[in-house]
């Protein structure tokens, strides 16, 4: 192989490294963090947070980020203290879970 077709055959292999990195990394951004579902007591909130009661006494708080819900309609559409369901996932930089979805929930089952 002559050094000219060893620079070429360099440049084709980096070039395709490039290309499959660049692949790699659009199906990593693209990729859509698992959602899970909790219920309990909705115990209040703040903006952009929700204070929520589970079933098992623990508390958690979520950042609500809930697609075209641009004026953050839902603190009028959930009573405090009332039962809810929250989709969420886990979000890299973020301190608490990212709440996705809000939807009312079945009475508690004595």
């Amino acid at each position: 192989m002559t050094p000219s077709n060893r620079r070429l055959a360099a440049s084709i292999a980096a070039i395709l490294l490039l290309g499959a990195l660049a692949a790699a990394r659009s199906v990593a951004a693209d990729a859509k963090p698992a959602s899970k579902e909790v219920t309990g007591q909705h115990r209040g909130f703040t903006n952009d947070q929700l204070f929520l009661r589970l079933d098992d006494d623990k508390e958690m708080t979520f950042v609500v980020r809930i697609p075209g819900d641009t004026d953050r309609k839902w603190h009028d559409q959930f009573a405090t203290l009332s039962r809810v369901t929250v989709t969420y996932h886990d979000e890299a930089g973020e301190k608490y879970p990212v709440a996705t979805a809000i939807r009312q929930a079945p009475a508690k089952k004595p």
